[in-house]
This record gives structure tokens, sequence and C-alpha cells, in this order.
């Protein structure tokens, strides 16, 4: 991976907090603070940690009672019995909303993975190298989450293994993924029709009659003409799929205004003097030299272009960017889904980058047999039994072994003292700085440092491999 030398230059001044505008994610990351990224319920997770699910204030289960207990105190008191008040066991307005939630719970139409983008993942994978830090693997998953321009996403249908005609339909000209043809048909006529088509106004009689009213579009304000004349539901048709086609066509027809003032009645008329004709690009012999109707252009690409308008795909992968411009709808939704639960609990998606960041030349290790997974361009170095440091090196090791996640400033002035000269602090720094270069320190995003376990180097090839299996294990 290479890095951007104007985005990622690190400061001159020796530090050991993290700024995120040295990842280079864009103008917000290269000034101003820190962005924060959200971790879901409850604050941040560490790997290997589940989520959990509370459903009432203070973590309380709430649910239909078990069998044999109740939910109140039983009602049988005096009165309650035959001759008694009878108690009206009809919900009461008073009693609030229900505890059960009837709410069917969403279902996905589609399955969908995460990976990082390969521009940003340049710039991601350059400050860290340069940075020499050591970052928690959810952490990095969480970043590449956080901004979906960030992202390449891949879908497939959930039952694609059972079902292998279980196809996407593919926009060809932007790469857009629909769930039928039909709807990356809709979706090319609306956004790329001139790359097909040109255009041709045609001068044609204007309609005979008496039209007391015409249909107007309240989102785009063109008349659609009067509901009497012939053309009118073409008319309706071809103006929702061009304007209109993330509505559904009964809930535009329900936003039509009828217009009955002559000014507007005689623009349409004029209007309809001049039709729309539609000449194929690159025509061929046999083709039509002209369609008179956008579904004639409709019927015509799929006949002669069908090729270079859709595609069929088993899964398909694109950019996160596009996202927001898929139509609204069951696969738009079904993606947001997915991505929601991984910036929640992103397992999937870290185990989707361990082989991308091994690739690239870092080291992934976890702390402990099932502590969290670090990743660091640096390779981890445990400290052999048999190895000697120097004096002001063995008193780091010993200041962190006695008291781990310590800052590097409160290092320093622990170990040089308040009222030590400049040259004194600087020292340590250079010696910190060293031993982190080589491995034998963490230095995590916060600033806080870790000194790696004394381990011989069979143990710590033990322990790597180990950890290795484990990894390839949890794909």
């Amino acid at each position: 991976m290479s890095s951007d030398p104007a985005e990622n230059n690190p400061p001159k001044e020796k530090s050991f907090e993290l700024d995120l505008s040295s990842l280079g994610f864009g103008p917000s990351w290269v000034s101003g603070p820190s962005e924060k990224v959200s971790s879901g319920n409850g604050g941040p997770r560490r790997d290997g940690e589940r989520p959990r699910f509370r459903d009432g204030p203070g973590g309380e289960r709430r649910g239909p009672p078990r069998d044999g207990q109740s939910r109140g105190p039983r009602r049988d008191g005096p009165g309650a019995g035959p001759g008694g008040p009878r108690h009206d066991d009809r919900r009461r307005d008073d009693r609030g909303p229900s505890r059960y939630d009837d709410t069917p719970a969403f279902r996905p139409v589609v399955a969908s993975a995460f990976f990082p983008d390969d521009a940003k993942f340049e710039i991601l994978g350059g400050a860290m190298k340069k940075s020499k830090m050591t970052y928690e693997l959810f952490e990095v998953a969480r970043l590449i989450l956080d901004k979906e321009d960030r992202l390449s996403i891949v879908i497939r249908h959930p039952e694609a293994e059972q079902r292998p005609d279980a196809l996407f339909a593919v926009s060809v000209p932007d790469g857009h993924p629909f769930l039928t043809e039909a709807e990356a048909v809709s979706h090319v006529m609306t956004r790329h029709l001139d790359k097909f088509f040109d255009v041709v106004e045609v001068a044609v009689d204007a309609p005979k009659g008496s039209f007391l009213m015409i249909a107007k579009c309240t989102q785009t304000g063109k008349l659609l003409g009067a509901p009497t004349h012939h053309s009118y539901q073409r008319n309706l048709r071809e103006h929702h799929s061009r304007h209109c086609p993330n509505v559904p066509f009964d809930a535009f027809k329900g936003r039509l205004e009828m217009v009955r003032e002559q000014e507007q009645i005689d623009a349409w008329l004029k209007s309809m003097s001049v039709r729309s004709e539609y000449a194929p690009k690159d025509r061929q012999e046999g083709e039509p030299e002209r369609l008179e109707s956008l579904d004639a252009a409709r019927g015509f690409l799929q006949a002669f272009r069908k090729d270079l308008v859709v595609k069929s795909h088993p899964w398909v992968r694109f950019a996160g960017r596009l996202l927001e411009e898929l139509n609204p709808g069951p696969l738009r939704d079904s993606v947001r889904y997915a991505l929601e639960q991984q910036r929640d609990f992103p397992l999937d998606t870290a185990n989707g980058i361990r082989g991308r960041l091994r690739k690239e030349g870092f080291h992934l290790y976890r702390k402990g047999s099932k502590g969290i997974t670090y990743a660091c361009h640096v390779r981890r170095r445990c400290r052999d039994p048999k190895a000697t440091f120097s004096d002001p090196m063995a008193k780091l090791f010993d200041a962190l072994d006695r008291k781990p996640a310590q800052q590097a400033k409160d290092l320093v002035l622990a170990l040089a003292g308040e009222s030590a000269d400049p040259a004194a602090k600087a020292q340590v720094l250079t010696d910190l700085s060293f031993l982190i270069g080589e491995g034998y320190i963490a230095n995590l995003p916060d600033g806080r440092l870790f000194a790696q376990p004394i381990l011989s180097s069979q143990a710590q090839a033990k322990e790597e491999a180990t950890n290795d299996e484990a990894a390839e294990e949890s794909k």
C-alpha cells in the first residue's frame, strides 16, 4: 500500500497520541476534531464480545410470564367471587402501551458483506504504517464501516447455494444492482436514455375537442393531459418512469392535481403539437429509425441492446458510495440493515480484512488466548527471558510491567522526573520510540502503552501459529 504524502506526513514533534486526521479520509479527517466511531449499544465493544440485548431499563428481560408464574397480585380478595364487583377485562386506555411488540422482525432479501474500498484502504494503511501504532482489529473494521464511501459491498441471495437460478439484474451503464430485470431496465430508461437515443421533436396536430380539465404533476409541475384523451394513460406511465420512479405508481396518481384554468388547458394543447421521438444511436441495418414513445424505446432496448442495458449475476460487488443512490425498497433496506449490524458488532468485517492486512505487511496477534486481536505494521517481539537490555530500557519495561496502559508523557515524568532537563526527557522518548519501532512496546491510538510479555522465541512462535489457526477457523 502507498500513502498520500499530502495527507499522511507525520508531525515533526514527537507524539504518541493518534490524531485521526493522519488517516487521511477527507477534509474532516485532515483538520478539526477527531471523528468518533459509533459502536452501537452500550459503548465500544472489544473483539470477541457479543452484543447484549436488554428489553427494558436496568436490563430486565421482558416477555410473557413463565408457566405457573403471575405478572401481578391475585384478585382473590373480598368481593372478587360470585356476587362481588365485576372487573372489566377489556383493555383500558389508561394502561399505557402494550409491553409486547407485534411488529414482525425485518427479513433481509439479500446477504451483504462489507470490504474496504481499495483507494481508501491505501490511505488508511499508509497512515497506519507511518504511525507504527497498534490497532484493535475491530476498530480498524469500524473505521472502514463508519463511512459508506470507504466500502466495497458484495450482495448475494440468501439461498444462492440452494437456488442457482437466483440472480440479480445489474444496470450496465452504472453498476446499480436490482432484484428484477424490469427494475434495472426502468432505471436505465430514467438515468441513461441519452446513451442510447437522440430525442427528435416532431410537429403533430394538437388534440381536437373540448377539454374541461387536465392533470398536473405536483412534483415537477408538468401538464400531463386530459383524462379523456387517448394518450393520457401512456403520458402518465412515461412521466412516472422518467421523473418519479421511486414513487409507487398509485401514489403518483394520487398526488396529481386536476386544473381547470383555460390558460393551463391551452398550454397543454400547445405542448401536444410537438411529439418526442427516439432515434437509436449506432443504428444497425434492420433496426427501426424512430420510436414514437418511451414504451417503444424500452422494447427496442430489450430486443436490440439488452447486453448494453442489463446483465444477470449470482452476486454483485458495488461501491459503497452508490448505496444512497439505490432506489428505495427491500434491496437497499436489506443492505442498510446488515451495515448497521456490522457497525454494532463488526465480527464478519474484521475477519474479512484479516487477509488483506496480512497481504499488505501487517502483523496480527491476539493478546491472550481469548483476548483482543491487534494489528500493527511492526511485528510484535516478546522479551526472551535470556535477553538483556540497557539500564534505561530495562526501566521502561519495569515501569510498564508494574503499571500498564500509561501515557508517554506520564512515563517520561515517572522515569526522568518533573525537574529533569529537556535532554533527559528527550532521551526517554528516544528509547521509547526505539522499543516501539522494534515491536517490544505496543503504542495504541489513544496513547496507552503496553510492554509485550516475557516469552521465549519458541513459545512466541507457537502462540502465533495458534492465533493464525484460530483466525482461519473464524472465517
